[in-house]
């Protein structure tokens, strides 16, 4: 025991290699572990599937339909475990339409889909000892009989037979589909009766809808619905009638009396257009084929205006023929035509006969005439030559510029009653007033213009009946009890925009397209386009209150210098005016403390009343002191933007020998009780270039 305790020396042993042969020692897998390692990776996947799948019932029609679902699935009959997500589905029935569709199987845990298969049409096998019998399911051709029609619709159905001379026949059908073959048999009904028929003479032909059925006496088939008889014999005429004979029957037709036939005639005259009457009857116009019974005279008369009436006498044999030509014979009248230009070309019915008057020679009837030469208006008329009678015509072509203030007025009314004349200036004068007339003010500075452009101005001044047919709940007002608001009494108490608000609606109200441009109420420029109405520049105001005829301008609205006026010749502050203004004309008495009615004095040589006196008047032109002694400015509008507005004329408040001149001007822009207006308006945008 005491050498075991002891440590034993290491010795080496021989080393012995590895027989190659010899298999080597390692890592190796049981057969068994490996079984069971598939077994449980089935296990889980069936485990998840069934986890994750979802169960699904299908209903289908018919039940006998065999079903199969794309994907994995797991079914007993019609109940499938399927993955959620998108399966294709198909289905098969006899008798039906293969389903071929895709559902949506959700996360729901039991989900149930429904599917129906489409049956099949059904056919009919239709049986007739009558051939081409039409065939009609409710209503629409299907085909003919005898014979299989097909593509027929499950269900119940109204199908109906068809033939010509047979009575239609219908009935109910149930077609049950599903591809299956049903018989029925049809048998249809004759629709006609016989019928005898004579004519005088024999040996018509004759028709039965329009085929031949021989020649009379016969007998004919007859639809019992109607069948259209036709008889025809050389020279006579054809004779149809609606006839019909009871089913089954046999009838003898009345005998058809032929009547010969009518001869014709082509009719033609020269010129065209003849009337042509037939024994008293009118019948047409030439050129034209006249039908006339044979063997007898008839009385042919031709008519056509300016022309004699021609009359002849016309036979024929039975279904002869014949031509008739005749040359009118014309009645001439004489037109003595005088025209100016004498260069002028003269046209008659479209056709150029010359230039300059002469002597038309024309047929008695209506006839066009025109007279026509560049730069003028064309004139066209229809004159009437007469036989026996000379007549004479006179024309005188008008420039175009003529023609178009030809059909302007002289003066228009506005749909509010007021009045406007027109006026064509054409004229060049000075605004304001010399240096040294007296009473001149500092904003009276000179200036050359020119009026051209043409334009309505109002006769009077505008109304608080007129103002207040815009706006109702105007009030003038009144000064220390002196009314101001009469009806005729001009409108006060109105702004520059409450005026040009007024135009505006006016123009609206006539159908004229409004000049001012407006924005909430508020007026923002105009359009000098425009032919609405408007207020009147400086320039118009002016010209209607003191240019005269010749040019000159005056300085008062009576025909004197002399202040103060001699004579009661408008409405300024006279001696009854004295307890309601600073100033009064001394020993004047015009009849009114305040405003006047318009009209009460009389007009200016231009027929405008009121322009110096009554109320001033509000102008379209900003103000502004900017004298012109150059070239005259051509229809001036004023400045293009300012602050205040002109005002021009003296009112029922002012006397001063400054006040009471026509160049005298004052601005502002709120009303007062001194101040209203009157209208103006271009002629219409075309104006100046007639």
């Amino acid at each position: 025991m005491a050498d075991e305790g002891k440590k034993r020396p290491l010795a080496a042993t021989a080393f012995t290699p590895l027989d190659e042969n010899s298999e080597r020692r390692g890592f190796r897998i049981s057969p068994l572990y490996l079984g069971l390692g598939v077994l449980v990776a089935i296990a889980a996947g069936v485990f998840t599937y069934l986890l994750v799948a979802r169960a699904v019932v299908f209903s289908i029609e018919p039940a006998e339909a065999t079903l199969s679902v794309s994907g994995l699935s797991f079914h007993i009959g019609n109940n499938f475990l399927l993955l959620p997500g998108q399966h294709g589905v198909q289905a098969e029935a006899a008798g039906y339409h293969d389903l071929d569709t895709t559902i949506e199987v959700s996360r729901e845990r039991t989900q149930e889909v429904e599917l129906a298969l489409e049956p099949l049409p059904g056919k009919l096998q239709v049986n007739s000892p009558l051939d081409e019998i039409e065939v009609l399911v409710d209503g629409q051709a299907a085909g003919t009989a005898p014979g299989l029609i097909e593509d027929i619709p499950r269900g119940s159905h109204i199908v109906e037979f068809r033939k010509y001379r047979y009575f239609p026949h219908s009935r109910n059908l149930d077609i049950v589909g599903l591809g299956q073959t049903q018989e029925v048999e049809v048998q249809l009904d004759p629709a006609w009766g016989l019928m005898q028929i004579h004519s005088e003479p024999a040996g018509a032909e004759v028709l039965v809808d329009g085929q031949p059925a021989g020649v009379t006496p016969l007998t004919a088939e007859v639809l019992e619905t109607g069948t259209q008889l036709t008889l025809s014999r050389t020279g006579f005429k054809t004779w149809e009638r609606q006839v019909s004979v009871k089913a089954g029957t046999e009838e003898t037709y009345p005998v058809i009396e032929l009547v010969v036939a009518d001869g014709t005639i082509d009719v033609s005259t020269t010129p065209a257009g003849a009337h042509v009457n037939v024994d008293g009857g009118y019948r047409g116009t030439t050129p034209m084929r006249v039908e006339i019974s044979p063997l007898r005279d008839h009385q042919l008369e031709l008519y056509l205006e300016g022309y004699r009436k021609t009359v002849r006498t016309v036979r024929t044999e039975p279904e002869a023929h014949a031509n008739l030509a005749v040359d009118l014979v014309p009645v001439i009248g004489r037109i003595q035509l005088t025209v100016m230009p004498e260069d002028a070309e003269i046209i008659v019915d479209g056709r150029v006969v010359g230039t300059g008057s002469r002597t038309l020679s024309l047929t008695a009837r209506d006839h066009s005439l025109a007279v026509r030469k560049g730069g003028y208006e064309t004139v066209a008329q229809t004159i009437t030559p007469r036989e026996g009678r000379d007549q004479s015509i006179d024309v005188r072509l008008m420039t175009h510029e003529e023609a178009y203030w030809a059909t302007r007025p002289p003066q228009i009314r506005t749909g509010v009653g007021g009045t406007l004349k027109l006026f064509r200036p054409a004229t060049t004068f000075k605004l304001g007033a010399a240096r040294r007339e007296p009473g001149r003010r500092a904003n009276e500075a000179e200036r050359n213009v020119r009026l051209e452009r043409p334009f309505y101005l109002g006769v009077h001044e505008i109304t608080n009946a007129e103002f207040r047919a815009f706006r109702g709940g105007h009030h003038s007002g009144a000064m220390r009890g002196q009314t101001l608001d009469m009806d005729d009494q001009p409108v006060v108490a109105v702004s520059w925009n409450d005026a040009a608000l007024f135009c505006n609606w006016l123009s609206r109200r006539d159908g004229l397209p409004p000049f001012y441009l407006e924005s909430g109420g508020q007026v923002t420029g105009w359009d000098p386009d425009s032919h609405g109405y408007r207020l009147p520049t400086e320039a118009e105001w002016s010209y209607g209150a003191r240019v005269a005829e010749d040019g000159s301008s005056r300085m008062y609205p009576w025909d004197s210098e002399v202040y103060p006026p001699p004579a009661v010749v408008g409405n300024y502050a006279d001696q009854q005016a004295a307890d309601l203004v600073t100033f009064v004309l001394s020993g004047y008495d015009d009849g009114f403390a305040v405003t006047a009615q318009v009209g009460s004095f009389p007009p200016n040589d231009k027929g405008l009343y009121d322009m110096s006196g009554n109320v001033s008047e509000w102008i379209n032109d900003y103000f502004e002191i900017r004298p012109n002694r150059g070239e005259p400015l051509l229809d001036p509008t004023g400045p293009e933007s300012g602050d205040r507005f002109v005002i021009r004329g003296a009112s029922w408040s002012l006397a001063s020998r400054s006040e009471l001149r026509l160049a005298y001007r004052n601005t502002g822009r709120d009303g007062n009780l001194a101040t209203g207006f009157r209208i103006a308006r271009y002629v219409d945008k075309a104006m100046a270039e007639p």
